[in-house]
This record gives structure tokens, C-alpha cells and sequence, in this order.
């Protein structure tokens, strides 16, 4: 973990945490407080916690304080600085000491929450656990890594819950892995996501997989975060209330929706698995899905390899099928499905003027492209300035969107340079499942790639640690390659990564 507070003994930083923590206070009395200087605050507070092998506290306690307060500019800050600038930089590490540092400091910020007005319900569902203290929550977390091994016959159980990564790109990469390693030794089970709705438009078209729609505000107040939780224990108590203990599993792939295995799912833990993904190791296994693998391997004694996979449902698969043959018989030899989306992250991005210069490189090898118009407006407009490039050369762009995609699906023959999809992720996977090959950055769309075992190419810009890359890095039974950059030693052009 790199940080930026250095020369100070522990009691040094301690004390100025100590007296930001103060100054703070102060600022709050203020009619007009300096948010300028809040937010250098809540920055430095989240440098002394990775500074330290222990957190600390007072820093802490700055950025629940300010992520909790009223003027909203500053609970930004706060926010930011305690999920952007603290905890996404610890987890991203993927350092088995970092967890331990998360659970720590996360147990501290549940423990200040719970208590604030408002968070009685919360604060009621962990007593329930017997969760009533910060040291409960902890012991807890630690008594989850020795959990013992699976022993039950896999014909009792008949339902397995899974909290979802929140992120459709992570559920494919490793919640689908689970799926796919369990489901043949738990011949009578269904699978359940608890997650987002947009997972049944990539897993509707198995029978034995339901998805139960939840929320979860990513960059909401901690708050809201932590009162999704509730939701999530009213699925849970609702989905085994027809089963008996031997009858439900419970598979946590190192959820935010738990905030990591802090928060409990079931009395006792009877039933439940915690994938601790950013600690767990194995000499063999590097991408995180494959690491889902090898830990199913010890805990339930499974040694078969399970690779990510995707269940479009017949309507998403036939809508990629039917326009993928309908721009081949327009004269398309090769289709290459790209997509430029981020997922909200700039940092990922290379440039604009690369991204031009791969669509021209792409076209110019008599490639036809299926360009996805992303799920922002400014990735829209990033690609509509794209295609006003394309279509100033002289090329056939076709749009198609959810209004159209009727009309489109019953032309037997299109022709098109290049064809946009601006609509949902499970008719995007059906259009990269009929391509030849699949280009993007690190987020979702590789991973339906690859779990669609279409050739991928990774545009990875490394921002975080270098085992950050290797964890995220496609896996799947097809061609994977990865094209990694320093965030300072970006490409200027596509021949930069050699070979498309």
C-alpha cells in the first residue's frame, strides 16, 4: 500500500490526528465552513490510517464525522476520502494484512453509525446477532477464516444464496465461477443472486438460477450503505424460511453488501462460507475467479477447474445471433465487438485520441465493429464524437437502440462499417457472443467476454497494485490477451500494443 505520510513516529501521527480530528469540530461551528480545508482534512486522515499497521482511531472518527455531516459538499468529501481514498485502496491492494486493517477500521465506522440517529433499526438486527459492540463485530470476522470445510451431503441442500459483488463485471468474473463449481455437486439446489436486476439478463436462461433483486447505493451516504444490509437480511430470513438448517448454503464471494463479511446473514453462521478474495492465495492461481475455483476446491473438496459462464436468456442470445448473421451476409468477414466503458472510473481510460485512432486501425484491417454506447452520458457523447469521425470518412454507421432493435432484427442483411448498441448488458452479450472478437477496457465487458469464450483483448491501465491486475485479469477457456500501461507511460496509438 502506498502512502504519503511519512517521517512520523505512531504517537506523532497519532496526535495530529488527534488534532485534525479537533480542528474539524471547530470548523463545524463555523456559519460557513472551509471546505477547502475539509476536504485536506478528510485526505490526510485517510493517509494516517494507511500509514499505520493498526488504524487510527481518531482519523477514523474524522471521516465518519464528515462523511455524516449535514452540509452535503462535505459528507462528499468525506465519503470519498473514507471509501475512495482509504478502503478501495486497501482492498485493492489484495494484501492479507490489509484485510485485517479493513476489518479494524470498518468495524469502527459500523459501530459510529449504528449509534446515530435514525440507525436504530440497524442498530437493532446486530444486537440480534449478538453484535453489540465494535470488539463483537471484529471477533466475529475473525472466527470466519476458520470456518471448517463442507461436510454435508450435497443432495440435502436445496437452496444456495449468494450476495452479489455489486458489480456486474465481478459477479461474472467470480460469483458465476461458484455457480458453475457447485452446481453439479448440489444436483437439487437452486442458485439465488441476491443482487442486481441486470444479472437476469445474463443468467435468465438457466432454470436452476434466480436472481432477487437488492440495491446498493455505491456512492450513497455510508448510511444508505449500511441500511441496505437490512434489506439484504429480510431476502435471507425470507428465502430459507421454508427450509431447514441442513437445506440452505450461504456463499459470500467477499460481498459489499455484508461490507465484506462484517455484517452477519444467519444466526451462528450455521451454513455459511466467506471467500475472503483479497487475502486468499494459492501458488497456482493468480485471477480471481480462478482463485474462487481453488478455494471451492479445499473448502467443499471439489478439484475440478470451474471457468465464469453466462446463461443469456433465448431472447438476448437470438437478438447478437440474428444481427451478427445479418451483417455477415452484408458483407462483414470479421466482427469485432468493443466497448470504451469505464464503469465511472476516467482513471481506466487511455485517451480519446487512441480510442479514434483503434476504431480507424480496426476498420482500416476490414474489421466490421459492434460498438456498445455505454451506460453514462458522457459515454455517449464520447462515441458519438467517434462515430462523427467514422461517418466523415465516408462510412455506413447503423444505431440501434431498445425502440429499434425490432426492426433491425428483421432485416436479413445489413451493411454497416459499424453497428452501436445503446441499450441493456444482455443484449450486449448476445452481439459479443456472435463477434469474432471481443476489445476493451477492465471493466464488465471483458468479463462477459471471456466467460462467453469469445477472444478478448484487455486495454488494462494499471492504476492500482500489480497484483490488482492480475486478480482482475480475464479468465475464462478461450484466447485472453492483456495490454497493461502505467498511468505515465500511456500509448498514443493502437500499433503501440502491437498486434490486434
Amino acid at each position: 500500500m502506498e502512502c504519503y505520510i511519512s517521517g512520523m513516529t505512531d504517537t506523532q501521527n497519532n496526535e495530529m490526528a488527534a488534532r485534525d480530528l479537533a480542528e474539524f469540530r471547530l470548523m463545524r461551528g463555523e456559519a460557513v465552513p472551509d471546505r477547502e480545508r475539509a476536504g485536506a482534512l478528510a485526505g490526510r486522515a485517510a493517509e494516517r490510517v494507511l500509514a499505520e499497521a493498526a488504524p487510527v482511531r481518531d482519523a477514523i472518527r474524522l471521516l465518519c464525522e464528515m462523511s455524516a455531516d449535514e452540509d452535503e459538499e462535505i459528507a462528499r468529501m468525506g465519503g470519498r476520502a473514507l471509501f475512495g481514498g482509504l478502503i478501495e485502496r486497501l482492498n485493492d491492494s489484495f494484501e492479507p494484512a490489509a484485510c485485517g486493517i479493513y476489518d479494524r477500521l470498518f468495524a469502527q465506522v459500523i459501530d459510529f453509525y449504528r449509534r446515530r440517529p435514525g440507525a436504530e433499526p440497524l442498530d437493532e438486527a446486530l444486537r440480534g446477532f449478538g453484535l453489540a459492540t465494535e470488539a463483537d463485530l471484529s471477533a466475529r470476522k475473525s472466527r470466519l477464516r476458520d470456518a471448517p470445510t463442507f461436510s454435508r451431503q450435497g443432495g440435502s441442500i436445496k437452496r444456495v444464496l449468494l450476495p452479489s459483488r455489486v458489480t456486474i463485471g465481478a459477479d461474472v468474473a467470480l460469483t458465476s465461477v461458484i455457480i458453475a463449481k457447485l452446481r453439479e455437486a448440489l444436483p437439487n439446489a437452486e442458485f439465488v443472486f441476491l443482487g442486481s436486476p441486470k444479472l437476469r439478463e445474463l443468467y435468465g436462461g438457466d432454470a436452476r438460477i434466480r436472481v432477487r433483486p437488492l440495491g446498493y447505493e455505491r456512492s450513497g451516504r455510508v448510511q444508505s450503505r449500511l441500511a441496505s444490509w437490512l434489506d439484504v437480511l429480510a431476502a435471507v430470513r425470507e428465502e430459507r424460511r421454508d427450509l431447514g438448517p441442513e437445506e440452505l448454503l450461504i456463499i459470500d464471494p467477499d460481498s459489499r453488501l455484508t461490507q465484506l463479511g462484517l455484517l452477519p446473514l444467519i444466526e451462528g453462521d450455521v451454513g455459511y462460507h466467506f471467500f475472503e478474495s483479497r487475502a486468499y492465495r494459492h501458488p497456482e492461481a493468480a485471477r480471481i475467479g480462478e482463485l474462487a475455483s481453488r478455494w471451492l476446491a479445499e473448502r467443499f473438496g471439489l478439484p475440478e477447474m470451474a471457468f465464469p459462464f453466462l446463461a443469456l436468456p433465448p431472447a438476448h442470445a437470438d437478438f447478437g445471433r440474428r444481427l451478427g448473421e445479418s451483417l455477415r451476409r452484408g458483407g462483414a468477414r470479421h466482427l469485432t465487438t468493443i466497448s470504451f466503458g469505464v464503469g465511472g472510473n476516467e482513471e481506466k481510460r487511455i485517451s480519446a485520441a487512441f480510442e479514434r485512432a483503434l476504431i480507424e486501425e480496426r476498420l482500416a484491417a476490414s474489421s466490421t465493429l459492434v460498438l456498445d454506447k455505454g451506460a453514462s452520458p458522457d459515454e455517449r457523447r464520447q462515441i458519438d464524437e467517434i462515430l462523427e469521425g467514422v461517418r466523415a470518412q465516408g462510412r455506413t454507421v447503423v444505431e440501434v437502440a431498445p425502440e429499434s432493435a425490432a426492426v433491425w432484427m428483421g432485416r436479413d442483411v445489413i451493411h454497416a462499417d459499424v453497428l452501436t448498441w445503446d441499450g441493456g448488458i444482455g443484449e450486449f452479450a448476445g452481439l459479443i457472443a456472435a463477434a469474432d472478437r471481443y476489445i476493451g477496457y477492465d471493466s464488465a465487458g471483458q468479463h462477459l467476454a471471456a466467460a462467453l469464450r469469445v477472444p478478448t483483448l484487455t486495454l488494462f491501465v494499471n492504476a492500482n497494485s500489480a497484483t490488482f491486475a492480475e486478480r482482475w485479469r480475464p479468465f475464462g477457456p478461450g484466447p485472453i490477451s492483456v495490454a497493461g500501461f502505467r498511468p505515465d507511460n500511456l500509448p498514443v496509438s493502437p500499433r503501440e500494443i502491437g498486434e490486434l
